[in-house]
């Protein structure tokens, strides 16, 4: 390879490496300056929340999201392959899949509806009606506008946009939820209130830049064959996105059943909302870096590809095992509730456990560019299966703690067990040393749990040295990437 050629790959990895951290920063700061907001005032709201209320809300969402997967069918699969296998005629399919979906999401807002009716618990009867109906005016108005139009500035890798409605929607929730929470003291209500009024912006503003800007209108006259045919690869993908909500959400179902107090629902709650302030940032890094290592895997380029996911890896671990060795502190200082503020080892574990992201995404981008669907089933299904049946055993003897496990060890065989099946081995052209990164985690995992309760200058002893190692690492990384290629 001549030197101009090692300079210019450099230049490529470095340029790649400043668009993941950028395109993260944009989508991650977005929301993330409202979620920070929201995070210095979790002491005010918690002071006028109790455990029933995190208790109300979480069975609700865990029922919720048991048919959150049906309101797209999986479509959205479809409109990532043909983005980037179609570029220059993907809006006819894109047009006629909107176009079925606005239709279908009327019949899944029904079906949401009679499920609400039947499983909110006894806490908020009063205000069934309310619940559904806040739960369902989006999906049946604007049906699918809300992920459409933020899909096609992802796969544009266009991120502002996106941050500027993340942005908006995000201090407008939080300040309805201090008017509700906290001024007029209406509880739980307080949150669906907000999340309708939130929602109903982001909705607006991508059903106006859809229609009118991108002219990717829904076309109702649709043709049958056309949906009929990427129903069969979308509809296997079902149980793909259901594992999620297997693996984190039937937990507070199975609680439900077997009659765990809902004070302890709530608290596991609590613990699951530090989770997801994680997630955030995860999903910002995951919106950046997979059209970036779609791209790679089709231009022959997946050197670069796995250089990205490295440095995800990197950075993913770092932070949560921070979180995790100060959550202790972390739960003293936001958590104004006695009864909720015990759940930062719930929290902890939790986010830990999305340690196993980077990995998946590395391998699954095989399974959806080269639509291997079904083979994806042998990594979705099978952790949500372990999930359920743990669930159903250990969390009646272990509790709130059990579940937190249980969700742990789903996602660590979710995040690895890719590397070991078919479409991986025969269509990546790199290897990635998955083994060394699972047997880290699991080492960070017990080292972090372990600190918790330790003094406080051991703590800053250790993540001080956490933060050098993660920095040398990153460069050490590139670094060698470089002198590969």
């Amino acid at each position: 390879m001549s030197s101009v050629t090692k300079i210019n790959r450099r230049f490529v990895i470095m340029n790649s490496a400043g668009r993941l951290l950028k395109n993260s920063a944009i989508y991650g700061l977005a929301p993330y300056i409202p979620t920070m907001a929201s995070i210095l005032i979790l002491p005010l709201l918690t002071a006028h929340l109790t455990d029933v209320d995190y208790g109300i809300a979480g069975t609700i969402s865990a029922y919720v999201m048991a048919i959150a997967a049906l309101s797209n069918l999986g479509l959205n699969v479809v409109l990532q392959v043909s983005f980037f296998r179609s570029p220059n005629h993907y809006k006819v399919l894109w047009r006629q899949i909107y176009g079925f979906l606005q239709l279908w999401m009327i019949v899944f807002a029904i079906i949401q509806g009679v499920l609400l009716y039947y499983i909110i618990p006894a806490e908020a009867q009063e205000n069934r009606w309310a619940i559904i109906i806040l739960s369902n005016f989006n999906t049946v108005f604007f049906g699918p506008s809300s992920y459409i139009g933020p899909l096609f500035f992802q796969l544009s890798q266009r991120p502002i946009p996106i941050a500027i409605r993340s942005l908006i929607s995000g201090f407008l929730t939080l300040l309805i939820n201090y008017v509700t929470i906290v001024q007029l003291e209406w509880g739980y209500m307080g949150w669906y209130i907000s999340s309708f009024l939130g929602g109903f912006f982001i909705n607006a503003s991508y059903w106006y830049e859809l229609n009118f800007k991108l002219g990717i209108k829904p076309i109702y006259k649709f043709k049958w064959r056309t949906i009929r045919q990427n129903l069969k690869i979308s509809l296997p993908m079902l149980p793909h996105y259901y594992t999620y909500y297997m693996v984190t959400t039937s937990n507070r179902m199975v609680m439900d059943w077997t009659k765990v107090p809902i004070g302890k629902i709530g608290e596991f709650n609590m613990g699951q909302q530090f989770a997801k302030y994680m997630e955030s940032g995860v999903g910002a890094m995951e919106k950046a870096i997979s059209p970036m290592c779609m791209e790679c895997i089709k231009n022959g380029e997946e050197k670069e590809g796995r250089n990205l996911i490295l440095l995800f890896v990197d950075i993913v671990f770092a932070v949560a095992f921070l979180f995790a060795v100060w959550s202790k502190e972390i739960f003293s200082v936001l958590v104004r509730n006695e009864d909720l503020a015990g759940a930062y080892p719930i929290a902890a574990i939790l986010v830990l456990a999305l340690c196993y992201r980077p990995m998946y995404v590395a391998a699954s981008n095989y399974y959806f560019y080269y639509t291997k669907t079904l083979h994806l089933l042998l990594i979705t299904m099978v952790a949500g299966v372990i999930a359920i049946v743990a669930n159903l055993i250990f969390i009646p003897h272990f509790g709130i703690i059990g579940a937190s496990v249980i969700t742990y060890f789903s996602f660590l065989y979710q995040g690895y067990s890719g590397f070991l099946f078919k479409p991986y081995k025969e269509y990546s052209k790199v290897k990635y040393p998955f083994v060394q990164i699972l047997l880290i985690q699991l080492a960070i995992t017990g080292f972090a749990l372990g600190l918790m309760s330790a003094a406080v200058w051991v703590k800053c002893t250790v993540s001080l040295a956490a933060v050098i190692i993660a920095v040398f690492v990153a460069f050490h990384t590139q670094k060698h990437e470089m002198s590969v290629s």
